[in-house]
């Protein structure tokens, strides 16, 4: 799964306080309300990049830790729990049998054969029983930014319920979010023709907009349609290895 960034992309895309950032905070909330509510899961975030998500997740009290296979400076307070240039099939197969939850968070648009890449991770982490994933959605919002970091598409909810059908897996929950961005995402695609690829790290009053800006964001996710088109999508599914440990109330 070669989704390495060039240096110059991770100077762009992860510039210091990048965590502070509407979208980071945004989806680090989200990811968290799907892993709680699975029983005792144990976290391997794959392409981790500096480990923002798993410093995140650890500060939740959730067991974290990542893998990036470029050349990434990790988090300082999650240095101990993150791996730069490593696969996460290269890890020790002690380190692999501590895993049952894998997340690939903006991951698999780098991959040209996600199904492919999936299915070996599933092979490689015996106790694995559940995927959590989030892509860049709708294939309408395509754009500069896209083509710039490596993507090779946008994702539907149809296309991520495809992979779990190659995966032999069950796609348990399902949702576009972000959607209150998508027309800001049509406009940059349709008529600017030029969205920006440099992500700016908030400061100062910044972060409480941001701050702010992240709240709407989660309000839309919980009370908008899970059908209804956002710039992104999220994907849990179960391998059915185990019992059933995901009960979730809806799809959202």
């Amino acid at each position: 799964m070669a989704t390495e960034f060039s240096d110059d992309q991770y100077d762009l895309a992860y510039p210091d306080g990048i965590e502070n950032h509407w979208w980071i905070l945004a989806r680090n909330r989200i990811i968290t309300s799907v892993i709680k509510k699975l029983a005792g899961a144990v976290v391997l975030d794959v392409g981790c990049g500096r480990g923002i998500v798993v410093k995140y997740l650890r500060d939740e009290g959730i067991d974290c830790s990542g893998v990036e296979l470029a050349r990434a400076k990790p988090v300082f307070s999650v240095r101990n729990f993150v791996r730069v240039e490593v696969n996460a099939w290269d890890l020790s197969l002690t380190e692999r049998m501590r895993y049952n939850t894998i997340l690939l968070l903006d991951v698999i648009e780098h991959v040209p054969d996600p199904a492919a890449s999936l299915n070996r991770l599933s092979d490689g982490f015996p106790n694995l029983s559940h995927l959590i994933i989030t892509v860049p959605a709708c294939q309408e919002l395509w754009s500069n930014y896209d083509e710039y970091y490596g993507h090779y598409r946008r994702y539907s909810i149809e296309s991520l319920k495809n992979i779990s059908i190659a995966l032999g897996a069950d796609c348990i929950r399902w949702s576009y979010f972000f959607h209150m961005a998508y027309p800001v995402g049509w406009v940059a695609a349709h008529l600017a023709k030029n969205r920006k690829t440099k992500l700016h790290a908030p400061h100062g009053i910044g972060k409480w907009l941001h701050k702010l800006i992240s709240g709407i964001m989660i309000f839309d996710h919980y009370i908008l349609p899970a059908r209804l088109p956002g710039m992104s999508a999220l994907a849990c599914f179960s391998l059915n290895r185990n019992n059933p440990i995901y009960r979730p109330r809806d799809m959202k």
